[in-house]
């Protein structure tokens, strides 16, 4: 392992703490949902030798990890890629790089405040450090705060990336369920400020009045006994074509066959248990629908360079000038997580942190 130049000052450890990952692969029976009665069986607090960084790695000093959905999904063996018993776990985070491998460019970083995700062969943001590949490091301004910096890409990305999507497609509105999610947020803003029209589908109204504030069209509860006739009355004034859904349950169902011609069903989370009934498949052969997913992986791996470069420089100037904010639910402390992660996570209110 090199000593980058900022090591010379910021010592680079032998040890971290992490919450490493206990299980390994895939769950054979999937679709369980993100609800933990604990962690226990998942995650371990212990400390770990720094891993031998690669040329094009860096060592990260974490300031800041986000929890997000696809982290529990990842924890429960619901995700795309396999678990590594023994890894850290934690998809993204913020910090300092302290250290390097010997490519030119992951040393450039050193020194450097920089948002980050874990490579695919695991070493995790929930940790006190972090190893990841160079080129998946997006320097940051101070202007960005940590809890923007540490979500800034999992979500953020994902949602700036799929309402692309919806404006390649030319709908005049997105309908999106989780409607009180981080993303859905992001996506309303996005929506708002480019003359579109949002529909939300919630569980409860307990953030409607954030959400107009934030710019909806309209919110729906699901769960009212006229939701079917509301839903109708929204599609026919709006006439959405491109629905962004993250839940995947027989509401989702309703909502994609209550769409008109050409509508595409975009999945990117899979958050119900439910497996949703496809109850009108003639929509894909005589109105031209489609279902299809959304992975911000290979979309950071086959998008251009100038496409991905355009996208991070909105992100980064929404969050920089406040026009996108992190609603923080709670920020928990590495040591404290395996004892109140589950409560707290039961009903956040906001986005989830740790901190080492």
């Amino acid at each position: 392992m090199s000593i980058g130049v900022y090591s010379a000052v910021m010592q680079t450890p032998e040890m971290i703490t992490a919450l490493v990952v206990t299980q390994d692969g895939y769950n054979p029976d999937p679709r369980g949902g993100i609800a933990f009665e604990s962690f226990g069986p998942f995650l371990e607090l212990k400390e770990i030798p720094v891993p031998r960084l690669a040329d094009q790695q860096v060592l990260i000093e974490v300031s800041m990890a986000a929890i997000n959905p696809s982290d529990l999904h990842f924890l429960k063996g619901e995700y795309g890629q396999p678990r590594v018993k023994g890894a850290p776990a934690g998809f993204e985070g913020v910090g300092t790089v302290i250290d390097s491998g010997a490519d030119p460019y992951a040393g450039s970083l050193v020194g450097q405040r920089v948002s980050f995700v874990a490579p695919p062969s695991g070493s995790g943001s929930w940790a006190t450090h972090a190893v990841s590949d160079a080129m998946l490091c997006i320097p940051m301004p101070e202007s960005v705060g940590d809890h923007d910096a540490a979500g800034f890409i999992v979500n953020p990305l994902t949602a700036a990336a799929m309402f692309a999507q919806a404006q390649e497609a030319g709908s005049p509105a997105v309908i999106l369920t989780a409607g009180a999610s981080q993303v859905s947020k992001f996506i309303v803003a996005l929506a708002r400020d480019a003359g579109m029209a949002s529909i939300l589908v919630v569980r409860r109204n307990a953030y409607n009045e954030h959400l107009r504030e934030l710019g909806a069209t309209v919110i729906l509860d699901q769960s009212d006994d006229d939701f079917g006739e509301q839903l109708g009355a929204a599609v026919k004034e709006h006439q959405p074509r491109f629905f962004i859904d993250a839940v995947v349950d027989g509401v989702s169902t309703t909502i994609f066959n209550a769409m008109g011609r050409n509508s595409t069903w975009l999945i990117y989370g899979s958050l119900s248990p439910e497996t949703p009934p496809l109850s009108e498949p003639g929509h894909f052969v005589f109105l031209g629908k489609q279902i299809r997913g959304f992975w911000l992986s290979p979309w950071m791996a086959e998008t251009s360079l100038d496409d991905k470069l355009a996208v991070f420089g909105e992100v980064q100037a929404r969050f920089g000038d406040g026009r996108w904010h992190t609603d923080v639910g709670a920020t928990v402390a590495l040591i404290d997580a395996l004892a109140t992660l589950v409560d707290v996570l039961a009903d956040p209110g906001g986005k989830v942190f740790l901190r080492p």
